[in-house]
């Protein structure tokens, strides 16, 4: 009699709880602001960006994250993750790319495919199961299960015990590299200098970018003298330019550069509608090209205003902007997270422009 009251009481119990189901959305979401967290069952590609960004949930599709802090503890099938301060703790069932400053996966994140990180200072557990390439100025290993290969390119590399790595490590010649005794790792294998390429690219690098600028000055010399009211359009939008519309522009931009692909190859898939997917690709083209001139412009205007607070040609606000991109594009530790900005929040700053 006692166990069957013992079982009446569970069943009970278990009648009177309510029974918890997470939410299934079966759309392209995207969500803006400070503190953003995703933690229901997405049948679709998710963006996300905010000052702190944390995705608990499962994405079946294309997660793109950004913020100044970001943390992944859910699942996602592929990664596209930017930050200042990034924690891998989930799954990721595809490849994934990841760029920040301070970027750490602990020993429950699982990586099934490739994984390209860059960033000033990594340090990874957990398991890779294919090949897996470092890009930073420190990078440490410590429990890591890599199936695949390593390319290391970083200036001081630890390798510690618990380390495994079926196949080759490449790391630079001329970096400070130290491997525990007791990590396993199939082969290292050295690479030419860090000293020596930066050395040979530099001076290309610098080239480059100088005729890009002045090619980008051109551009926008002409896009003003013609088309002016764009860019007094976005005068007039971000005159008062806080942190929620920064995320705002940032995530349309993140938004654009997703999902216009995805239309473009769509509409090519009908006949009557390939005409259209190309035009769209040729659009989408130009568009990431006038990134830098449009991000720019925001920048040398809000500068300006922010400094002399009065009026100026529009031309003199859009070649401060690029003059201060061009120059963080030349600092290695900056260029790519700069360059990634750059895109995303001048996509957006041409979405808005194309809207209105």
């Amino acid at each position: 009699m006692k166990k069957f009251k013992l079982l009446l009481f569970a069943l009970l119990l278990f009648a009177l709880c309510p029974t918890v189901i997470a939410k299934e959305i079966n759309h392209f979401t995207s969500k803006a602001d400070n503190d953003v967290t995703i933690s229901d069952v997405y049948n679709s590609s998710v963006a996300v960006a905010g000052d702190s960004v944390s995705v608990d949930g499962v994405i079946h599709g294309f997660t793109a994250m950004a913020g100044n802090k970001v943390t992944l503890n859910g699942e996602t099938d592929y990664g596209f993750i930017a930050g200042n301060s990034i924690t891998l703790n989930g799954l990721i069932n595809n490849d994934v790319f990841v760029a920040g400053n301070l970027i750490n996966s602990s020993k429950d994140a699982v990586f099934k495919r490739d994984a390209v990180i860059g960033g000033a200072d990594i340090e990874l557990n957990g398991n890779f199961g294919r090949n897996l390439s470092l890009y930073g100025t420190k990078v440490t290993l410590k429990n890591v299960q890599v199936s695949g290969n390593v390319k290391i390119y970083a200036e001081s590399i630890t390798v510690e015990k618990g380390t495994v790595v079926t196949g080759t490590l490449y790391y630079p010649e001329d970096s400070k590299y130290k491997a525990s005794d007791e990590a396993i790792i199939g082969a290292t294998e050295k690479t030419s200098a860090i000293k020596v390429q930066d050395d040979e690219n530099y001076f290309a690098t610098v080239s480059a970018k100088v005729w890009s600028f002045l090619g980008l000055a051109l551009i926008f010399a002409a896009i003003s003298l013609f088309f002016p009211n764009m860019f007094n359009n976005i005068n007039e939008k971000y005159a008062e330019f806080e942190i929620s519309e920064a995320v705002e522009v940032f995530t349309k931009g993140l938004v654009v550069i997703i999902l216009v692909p995805v239309i473009a190859i769509m509409l090519m898939f009908t006949m009557i509608g390939i005409p259209l997917g190309i035009l769209l690709f040729l659009v989408y083209g130009i568009s990431i090209y006038l990134t830098t001139i449009f991000t720019g412009y925001l920048i040398g205007y809000k500068i300006w205003q922010k400094v002399f607070d009065k009026d100026a040609h529009i031309l003199f606000f859009g070649l401060i902007g690029l003059f201060i991109l061009l120059i963080l594009q030349l600092i290695p530790g900056v260029r790519i997270l700069a360059t990634i900005i750059s895109v995303l929040v001048g996509l957006g700053l041409i979405f808005d422009t194309i809207k209105k």
